[in-house]
């Protein structure tokens, strides 16, 4: 048998009392070790002692980790802990920005900066606000704003999620395993717990939210394997996969697809975002819109590109660009580039799927005409890719004129020496 625990510190005032509950609930739960606590509770044994100890108010995760490994009710306790804090929410907005709590890590916090200057999408944001506990996917075109998208909504439901935010860009990483453990270790799993199976760390995050209130944000995903094992179903938890590809291979999630924007959240986003000293007519505002594509990633080059010049005349601008030849060769600024966003897309294609995307940039309007059934496996490998659009609002397949663009320059010779015939059949 342990040590006898050490009185409540009847100095502590609400702080005792509240620790005084948590003990009588312990006693409820047959009273557990702290040490066998800890092995469910996802916090060390010391950090649930000291949550009892009535020397200072237990963070809200930690209090929720304690009621779970005493088999309490996590909503009561949720009430009963605002009650006894005032209010504050979690460990409250300064102890997130300044400093880190006594009784464990902070709340994880890692959401990128908030896309400013975000427009349009009213639709989508409604529907990712409908209620739902299965992960959402968010797919579409190459440079069409899924990224800005889940952000702004990520950063939306921010305070509702008590428990923190976890993000992590997946281009970065081969497999989930070292997402997983970094993750484990932003919600204060002790790195004693994290030497098991990669099935046992997969466990103890599902475990971990469906028992928080936390959202996470999984970047450039590039295929279903990446995030399987990130994937949990909870009422508490938001978890949102940005991927050019539909991921298919993902049974029971909610997917959302992305196409480019309606001209007029266009045109309203170029004329927000203009200098006042920018002379513009509405005409050069469409212009500039059709030139882009209506894709968000080449509206935010290009506005930061006329930002350079704060007093120029839009019109002569867009006769300039035009004339230097193709759109792609201004499409870029910094290390932000359309050229180099649709190449990374290319690459991940298939010989016959580059043949395909090749045929219809030299044959097809911007409305794709239906292709022959042997071609759609490779249109849906296309359309996965972010470079083919299937959008039912716009008829069916389109080819972005930028897209088209970039085929063009990617076929080179080849495209030119082709018999205007179906790869398939070549």
């Amino acid at each position: 048998m342990g040590r006898p625990e050490k009185p409540v510190n009847s100095a502590g005032g609400v702080v005792a009392e509240f620790a005084s509950e948590l003990r009588q609930l312990r006693v409820k739960a047959g009273n557990p070790t702290y040490r066998e606590m800890a092995c469910s509770a996802m916090f060390s044994s010391s950090v649930l002692s000291s949550a009892a100890s009535g020397n200072r108010m237990p963070s809200l995760p930690v209090t929720l980790a304690f009621v779970a490994a005493c088999g309490g009710d996590r909503d009561a306790w949720r009430q009963r802990w605002f009650v006894a804090t005032g209010g504050r929410q979690s460990f409250t907005a300064r102890a997130r920005r300044s400093r880190r709590p006594a009784d464990g890590p902070p709340c994880p916090a890692q959401l990128p900066q908030r896309p400013r200057g975000f427009a349009g999408r009213m639709v989508e944001l409604a529907w990712l606000h409908s209620p739902g506990d299965t992960p959402i996917v968010i797919n579409g075109p190459a440079g069409v704003g899924k990224t800005d998208l889940a952000l702004y909504h990520a950063y939306e439901r921010a305070a509702e999620m008590t428990d923190g935010q976890l993000y992590a860009d997946l281009g970065e990483h081969q497999g989930p395993g070292d997402v997983l453990d970094g993750f484990l270790r932003a919600l204060g799993v002790p790195a004693d717990q994290l030497n098991g199976t990669p099935s046992h760390r997969a466990g103890l995050y599902r475990t971990l939210l469906a028992e928080r209130r936390l959202l996470v944000l999984l970047d450039n995903v590039a295929d279903e394997r990446q995030v399987r094992p990130l994937l949990v179903e909870s009422e508490t938890s938001t978890t949102i996969l940005v991927s050019r590809r539909r991921l298919l291979g993902l049974r029971d999630v909610r997917r959302l697809s992305l196409a480019p924007l309606s001209r007029a959240d266009s045109v309203a986003t170029i004329a927000a975002a203009l200098a006042p000293s920018v002379r513009a007519r509405p005409e050069d505002l469409d212009r500039l819109a059709a030139l882009c594509g209506d894709l968000p990633l080449a509206l935010d080059i290009a506005l930061r590109r006329i930002s350079l010049r704060p007093h120029a005349i839009l019109r002569q601008l867009l006769d300039g660009w035009q004339q230097s030849g193709s759109a792609l060769n201004w499409l870029c600024i910094g290390d932000l580039s359309m050229r180099e966003t649709l190449r990374s897309a290319y690459l991940t294609l298939s010989h016959q799927a580059r043949m395909l995307l090749h045929w219809l940039a030299r044959t097809a309007e911007d409305d794709v005409r239906p292709l022959p059934a042997a071609d759609d496996e490779l249109a849906d490998e296309l359309i996965d890719a972010g470079l083919l659009d299937d959008n039912a609002h716009h008829g069916g397949l389109t080819l972005s004129p930028l897209v088209r663009i970039f085929a063009l320059e990617a076929a080179g010779s080849t495209a030119r020496e082709l018999p205007l015939a179906l790869p398939h059949a070549v």
